[in-house]
Protein backbone atom coordinates (compact mmCIF):
# COMPACT_ATOMS: atom_id res chain seq x y z
CA UNK A 1 0.00 0.00 0.00
CA UNK A 2 1.03 3.73 -0.46
CA UNK A 3 2.56 5.39 2.11
CA UNK A 4 0.43 8.76 2.28
CA UNK A 5 2.63 11.25 3.18
CA UNK A 6 0.79 14.61 2.77
CA UNK A 7 3.78 16.74 3.81
CA UNK A 8 6.50 15.29 1.69
CA UNK A 9 9.03 18.01 1.56
CA UNK A 10 9.87 17.51 -2.06
CA UNK A 11 6.95 18.13 -4.25
CA UNK A 12 8.72 17.47 -7.77
CA UNK A 13 10.17 14.45 -6.22
CA UNK A 14 9.12 11.85 -8.67
CA UNK A 15 8.35 9.86 -5.35
CA UNK A 16 6.02 12.06 -3.87
CA UNK A 17 2.94 11.61 -2.80
CA UNK A 18 1.14 14.04 -5.71
CA UNK A 19 3.02 12.73 -8.72
CA UNK A 20 2.75 8.78 -7.39
CA UNK A 21 -0.99 9.70 -7.31
CA UNK A 22 -1.07 10.96 -11.32
CA UNK A 23 1.29 7.91 -12.13
CA UNK A 24 -1.14 5.84 -10.01
CA UNK A 25 -4.14 7.53 -11.88
CA UNK A 26 -2.15 7.22 -15.20
CA UNK A 27 -1.64 3.40 -14.94
CA UNK A 28 -5.45 2.44 -13.62
CA UNK A 29 -6.69 4.25 -17.22
CA UNK A 30 -4.40 3.24 -19.29
CA UNK A 31 -4.76 -0.72 -17.93
CA UNK A 32 -5.84 -3.17 -20.72
CA UNK A 33 -7.53 -5.09 -17.94
CA UNK A 34 -11.13 -3.84 -16.56
CA UNK A 35 -10.39 -1.93 -13.53
CA UNK A 36 -13.92 -0.26 -11.25
CA UNK A 37 -14.28 0.82 -7.95
CA UNK A 38 -17.89 0.23 -6.74
CA UNK A 39 -19.94 1.18 -3.69
CA UNK A 40 -22.53 -1.51 -1.89
CA UNK A 41 -25.18 0.37 -3.46
CA UNK A 42 -23.99 -0.55 -6.55
CA UNK A 43 -22.65 3.26 -7.49
CA UNK A 44 -19.68 3.23 -9.96
CA UNK A 45 -17.34 5.33 -7.71
CA UNK A 46 -14.47 5.03 -10.47
CA UNK A 47 -14.07 2.85 -14.16
CA UNK A 48 -11.05 2.91 -16.18
CA UNK A 49 -11.55 2.89 -20.45
CA UNK A 50 -11.23 -1.12 -20.53
CA UNK A 51 -13.75 -1.44 -18.95
CA UNK A 52 -16.64 1.09 -20.15
CA UNK A 53 -15.77 0.62 -23.44
CA UNK A 54 -17.19 -2.63 -24.10
CA UNK A 55 -20.58 -0.34 -23.40
CA UNK A 56 -19.69 1.85 -25.72
CA UNK A 57 -19.43 4.57 -23.30
CA UNK A 58 -16.71 6.50 -21.79
CA UNK A 59 -15.50 6.36 -18.08
CA UNK A 60 -17.02 9.49 -17.11
CA UNK A 61 -20.61 8.02 -18.60
CA UNK A 62 -20.21 5.44 -16.19
CA UNK A 63 -19.15 6.78 -13.33
CA UNK A 64 -21.68 7.72 -10.88
CA UNK A 65 -24.32 5.37 -12.61
CA UNK A 66 -25.60 2.31 -11.29
CA UNK A 67 -24.87 -1.47 -12.20
CA UNK A 68 -28.51 -1.87 -13.12
CA UNK A 69 -27.98 0.94 -15.78
CA UNK A 70 -25.15 -1.09 -17.79
CA UNK A 71 -26.50 -4.67 -16.96
CA UNK A 72 -29.74 -6.63 -17.61
CA UNK A 73 -31.98 -7.42 -13.66
CA UNK A 74 -30.56 -10.83 -13.52
CA UNK A 75 -27.00 -10.22 -14.82
CA UNK A 76 -26.77 -7.13 -12.27
CA UNK A 77 -28.29 -9.32 -9.53
CA UNK A 78 -25.48 -12.20 -9.69
CA UNK A 79 -22.77 -9.38 -9.81
CA UNK A 80 -24.25 -7.55 -6.44
CA UNK A 81 -24.13 -10.67 -4.57
CA UNK A 82 -21.08 -11.52 -5.02
CA UNK A 83 -20.04 -7.37 -4.25
CA UNK A 84 -22.18 -7.98 -1.15
CA UNK A 85 -20.48 -10.66 0.25
CA UNK A 86 -17.49 -8.59 -0.41
CA UNK A 87 -18.80 -6.73 1.77
CA UNK A 88 -19.89 -9.09 4.53
CA UNK A 89 -17.11 -10.96 4.64
CA UNK A 90 -14.01 -8.95 4.38
CA UNK A 91 -12.47 -11.18 1.93
CA UNK A 92 -11.09 -11.10 -2.07
CA UNK A 93 -13.42 -13.13 -4.12
CA UNK A 94 -12.24 -14.43 -7.57
CA UNK A 95 -15.21 -15.47 -9.91
CA UNK A 96 -16.44 -15.53 -13.65
CA UNK A 97 -18.60 -13.50 -15.23
CA UNK A 98 -20.43 -12.78 -18.69
CA UNK A 99 -20.31 -9.34 -20.51
CA UNK A 100 -22.65 -9.40 -23.05
CA UNK A 101 -21.77 -6.74 -25.74
CA UNK A 102 -22.78 -5.78 -28.91
CA UNK A 103 -20.15 -8.12 -30.61
CA UNK A 104 -20.80 -10.85 -28.41
CA UNK A 105 -20.50 -11.99 -25.00
CA UNK A 106 -16.93 -11.47 -23.40
CA UNK A 107 -16.34 -14.00 -20.30
CA UNK A 108 -13.78 -12.39 -17.46
CA UNK A 109 -12.03 -14.07 -14.37
CA UNK A 110 -13.10 -10.56 -11.64
CA UNK A 111 -11.28 -10.11 -8.29
CA UNK A 112 -13.19 -8.12 -5.74
CA UNK A 113 -11.12 -6.62 -2.69
CA UNK A 114 -12.89 -4.80 -0.08
CA UNK A 115 -11.52 -1.68 1.07
CA UNK A 116 -11.69 -0.45 4.16
CA UNK A 117 -12.06 3.19 5.17
CA UNK A 118 -10.04 4.79 8.26
CA UNK A 119 -12.59 3.58 10.64
CA UNK A 120 -12.39 0.19 9.65
CA UNK A 121 -15.45 -0.03 7.73
CA UNK A 122 -15.57 -1.43 4.19
CA UNK A 123 -16.46 1.40 1.97
CA UNK A 124 -16.47 0.12 -0.88
CA UNK A 125 -14.49 -2.80 -3.13
CA UNK A 126 -11.91 -2.83 -6.24
CA UNK A 127 -12.55 -5.13 -8.75
CA UNK A 128 -9.72 -5.87 -11.31
CA UNK A 129 -11.21 -8.44 -14.61
CA UNK A 130 -9.01 -10.63 -16.47
CA UNK A 131 -10.40 -11.26 -19.87
CA UNK A 132 -10.62 -15.02 -20.85
CA UNK A 133 -12.99 -15.09 -23.74
CA UNK A 134 -10.92 -17.39 -26.22
CA UNK A 135 -9.98 -19.77 -23.65
CA UNK A 136 -14.00 -20.08 -22.65
CA UNK A 137 -14.85 -20.12 -26.43
CA UNK A 138 -12.21 -23.15 -26.32
CA UNK A 139 -14.09 -25.05 -22.94
CA UNK A 140 -17.80 -23.92 -24.58
CA UNK A 141 -16.56 -26.22 -27.95
CA UNK A 142 -14.82 -28.97 -26.00
CA UNK A 143 -17.69 -29.60 -23.65
CA UNK A 144 -20.20 -29.31 -27.08
CA UNK A 145 -18.05 -32.26 -28.52
CA UNK A 146 -18.04 -34.21 -25.71
CA UNK A 147 -21.68 -34.07 -25.18
CA UNK A 148 -21.71 -35.07 -29.31
CA UNK A 149 -19.67 -37.89 -28.38
CA UNK A 150 -21.11 -39.40 -25.66
CA UNK A 151 -24.14 -39.37 -27.65
CA UNK A 152 -23.24 -41.21 -30.34
CA UNK A 153 -22.05 -43.25 -27.60
CA UNK A 154 -25.22 -43.79 -26.40
CA UNK A 155 -26.64 -44.94 -29.74
CA UNK A 156 -24.06 -47.23 -29.98
CA UNK A 157 -24.98 -50.78 -28.62
CA UNK A 158 -21.75 -53.03 -28.61
CA UNK A 159 -21.72 -56.94 -28.05
CA UNK A 160 -19.38 -58.03 -25.12
CA UNK A 161 -19.23 -61.24 -22.51
CA UNK A 162 -20.25 -64.59 -23.03
CA UNK A 163 -23.40 -65.05 -25.76
CA UNK A 164 -25.65 -68.22 -25.24
CA UNK A 165 -25.89 -70.37 -28.39
CA UNK A 166 -27.76 -73.45 -30.02
CA UNK A 167 -25.45 -75.58 -31.32
CA UNK A 168 -27.49 -77.08 -33.59
CA UNK A 169 -29.15 -73.80 -35.38
CA UNK A 170 -26.46 -71.21 -34.11
CA UNK A 171 -29.78 -69.35 -32.57
CA UNK A 172 -28.94 -66.44 -29.64
CA UNK A 173 -30.64 -66.78 -26.44
CA UNK A 174 -31.18 -62.92 -25.39
CA UNK A 175 -31.48 -61.29 -21.63
CA UNK A 176 -35.38 -62.25 -22.17
CA UNK A 177 -34.78 -66.28 -22.85
CA UNK A 178 -36.12 -65.30 -26.36
CA UNK A 179 -34.16 -67.59 -29.07
CA UNK A 180 -33.49 -65.49 -32.20
CA UNK A 181 -31.51 -65.66 -35.69
CA UNK A 182 -27.75 -64.63 -35.17
CA UNK A 183 -29.02 -61.75 -37.74
CA UNK A 184 -31.40 -60.54 -35.74
CA UNK A 185 -29.26 -60.21 -32.25
CA UNK A 186 -26.51 -58.83 -33.84
CA UNK A 187 -29.02 -56.16 -35.54
CA UNK A 188 -30.72 -55.09 -32.39
CA UNK A 189 -27.26 -55.36 -30.37
CA UNK A 190 -24.84 -53.09 -32.66
CA UNK A 191 -25.08 -50.91 -36.08
CA UNK A 192 -24.28 -53.65 -37.90
CA UNK A 193 -25.93 -54.68 -40.73
CA UNK A 194 -26.53 -57.83 -42.71
CA UNK A 195 -26.33 -58.80 -46.22
CA UNK A 196 -26.92 -62.76 -47.37
CA UNK A 197 -24.65 -64.88 -49.77
CA UNK A 198 -23.77 -68.51 -50.11
CA UNK A 199 -20.73 -70.29 -49.00
CA UNK A 200 -19.31 -72.56 -51.25
CA UNK A 201 -19.46 -75.52 -48.74
CA UNK A 202 -23.42 -74.22 -48.43
CA UNK A 203 -23.45 -74.01 -52.30
CA UNK A 204 -22.36 -77.64 -53.08
CA UNK A 205 -24.44 -78.90 -49.88
CA UNK A 206 -28.00 -77.01 -50.89
CA UNK A 207 -27.46 -76.93 -54.70
CA UNK A 208 -24.89 -79.69 -55.84
CA UNK A 209 -26.30 -79.35 -59.14
CA UNK A 210 -24.57 -75.72 -59.63
CA UNK A 211 -21.15 -77.31 -58.69
CA UNK A 212 -21.29 -79.67 -61.41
Amino acid sequence: MLDIDKTDPSPGDPSSWPDRVEVMQTVLDASTDPIFNILEDGTYRYVNAAFSGPFGKTPEEVIGRRIWDLFEPAEAEKRMRVVHRAFATRETIVFEVRVPTSTGDRHYITSVRPIPGPDGTIGSVVCISKEITDRKLIELERERLIAELQEALARVRTLSGLLPICAHCSKIRDDRGHWTRVESYVSAHSQAKFSHGICPDCLRREYPEVGR
